[in-house]
């Protein structure tokens, strides 16, 4: 087994939220109800998504990273691992984890 440390130094927030939020809508759409109604609404989404991470400080951003990230850790493992598979990447990522580092 090998271990991959990757440090990020810098994270486009607005970028990230544009790429996650249609995302997130189509997982909503599925779950029909209430959050059916949310997830046909992406553009509506993307926009409150990116309001609300521009109010936040970048110790708040940070921490919402990193949480996001210990939830749905198996979530993206699965992602990451069905993308290598499709693309013919002969790797496994057995698991994923964040950590906030002194500056």
């Amino acid at each position: 087994m090998i271990e991959l440390r990757l440090l990020v130094d810098e994270v486009d927030y607005e970028d990230l939220i544009r790429f996650l939020a249609p995302l997130l809508a189509d997982k909503m759409k599925e779950k029909g109800g209430l959050a059916a109604l949310l997830g046909g609404r992406k553009e509506a989404l993307t926009a409150m998504a990116l309001q609300k991470i521009k109010s936040m400080g970048q110790a708040e951003r940070d921490e919402l990273l990193l949480r996001l990230i210990a939830e749905k850790s198996d979530m993206l493992v699965d992602k990451l691992n069905r993308t290598a598979a499709k693309e013919s990447v002969g790797i496994h990522v057995s698991s994923l984890t964040a950590r906030k580092l002194d500056a």
